[in-house]
């Protein structure tokens, strides 16, 4: 590998990955902060709605006072930033254990409906985008155009409604809800239902769990596909003009040569900040799918804590969310620096 490449890549991990990981953590301490304090300022005693109405007064006390909701509200954010920074986040008010423990059983099932939705994304902006922008002004521009149109103003849980009534109730092609059929049971080794599927050599789950994952991630893909394959058709058509594009195609270089190193490429610059923001933000947009779906992911554990005023649970939830954003936003960043090579960061420009 050229040492200049090296070099350069070294740069980018010094610039990049480092500064937006001390931002990042930063703003993670400042999310914490706001959704602690919001999640206990929020009506209602805790203590009580998790030991029920029932429950003798001394019990519910000696219960405020295990889990510090007597004391100021600044001394519980420092018991629970102590308890954070020793690799736990709080006893759930719900299920009465580790809020880490309950995020890690129902975050897999979410995380693998957003990679699949990420690559029908991906795929789907890409394909559209490409199409759309080398014939601008055909019957496929126009159709995609207007798809996009569609795509964008309806919102995800609406497309969730609509394809599960078409292709589940009415054309029976996919399962209406949960992660997999009754009757197959799968080992849990990651919670990836399609990984786990593998790993125990059972291709007919795998595949079963595949189906139930496509469409509650198309619902999610949908409205975000279509906005960027707009945007990525805008910066092909302004590409395609430029000379340098006219002059390789003059050349008599391949058509499809052309469209996908030279105008593509540069295309993706404008289009890949666009697609990691909607990626990011999937965690958030799939809480309403999961439920139409009735999808065992954070969603459940998430919108239970928020009912019942769990707190731990609630600031929990948000910065694992949080968590995701930040880490997709940094991988994001180091796409747009290796697809387009003009951009410095930390001064590093020439």
């Amino acid at each position: 590998m050229p040492k200049n490449y090296l070099s350069y890549l070294k740069k980018i991990y010094k610039s990049v990955i480092f500064r937006r990981a001390v931002l990042s953590l930063l703003s993670l301490l400042g999310l914490s902060l706001i959704i602690f304090t919001l999640a206990r300022v929020m009506p209602g005693d805790p203590a009580r709605m998790a030991l029920g109405p029932r429950a003798p007064e001394e019990v519910v006390q000696r219960y405020r006072e295990l889990l510090h909701l007597n004391e100021p509200l600044y001394l519980q954010y420092y018991y629970w930033l102590r308890d954070l920074f020793q690799g736990k986040l709080g006893i759930s008010l719900v299920s009465f254990r580790e809020v880490s423990i309950d995020i890690a059983e129902f975050l897999p099932a979410t995380l693998e409906l957003m990679m699949l939705t990420a690559i029908i994304q991906i795929i789907g902006t890409i394909v559209f985008g490409t199409l759309s922008g080398s014939r601008p002004g055909s019957i496929i521009d126009g159709a995609l155009r207007v798809f996009a149109y569609i795509g964008i103003c309806i919102p995800a849980f609406a497309w969730a409604l609509f394809l599960q009534f078409i292709f589940s109730y009415q054309l029976g092609w996919f399962p209406p809800t949960e992660r997999i059929s009754p009757g197959i049971s799968i080992p849990r080794v990651t919670g990836f239902m399609t990984i786990d599927a593998l790993i125990a050599g059972n291709f007919n789950a795998f595949v079963d769990a595949l189906w139930h994952l496509f469409l509650p991630s198309l619902a999610l893909a949908l409205g975000a596909m279509a906005q960027e394959a707009r945007i990525l058709r805008s910066a092909m058509v302004e590409n395609i003009s430029k000379d340098y594009v006219l002059t390789f195609m003059s050349h008599g270089l391949p058509y499809r040569l052309v469209y996908f190193k030279y105008a593509l490429k540069p295309s993706l610059v404008s289009t890949i900040p666009v697609m990691g923001l909607d990626i990011a933000s999937l965690i958030a947009n799939a809480f309403m799918v999961e439920i139409i779906f009735n999808w065992p992911g954070l969603s459940k554990f998430g919108i239970t804590a928020m009912l019942r005023k769990d707190l731990n649970g609630i600031v929990g939830v948000v910065l694992v969310a949080g968590l995701i954003y930040t880490i997709t936003n940094i991988i994001v960043d180091v796409i747009i620096t290796l697809v387009d090579p003009r951009i410095r960061y930390g001064g590093g420009g020439e």
